[in-house]
């Protein structure tokens, strides 16, 4: 559920092409031209979509090397406290 839901972020949210293969060795710079502004777009996404807490101080950059390692870091985040802000 995780893959999909991420799938539709990319092509929704931050305009990676549909039909663009995204499979775990997919690179975010390389093959989806993404750049430090989208990774920045990226989390507060992850954070909304997913209801995710992304702690700024866990933010580690080899998280956003490839869409596998993104659906890793993405499994280890805890999620929003209820009531809190984003």
């Amino acid at each position: 559920m995780r893959r999909e839901k991420l799938n539709a972020l990319f092509t929704e949210k931050l305009q990676v092409p549909r039909g663009v293969s995204l499979t775990d060795d997919t690179r975010l710079r390389e093959d989806l031209r993404i750049d430090s502004v989208m990774i920045l777009q990226l989390l507060v996404h992850i954070e909304v979509e997913f209801g995710l807490q992304v702690p700024e101080d866990e933010i580690n950059p080899k998280a956003f090397l490839t869409i596998g390692s993104l659906l890793d870091f993405i499994g280890r985040l805890s999620p929003l406290a209820s009531g809190g802000t984003v």
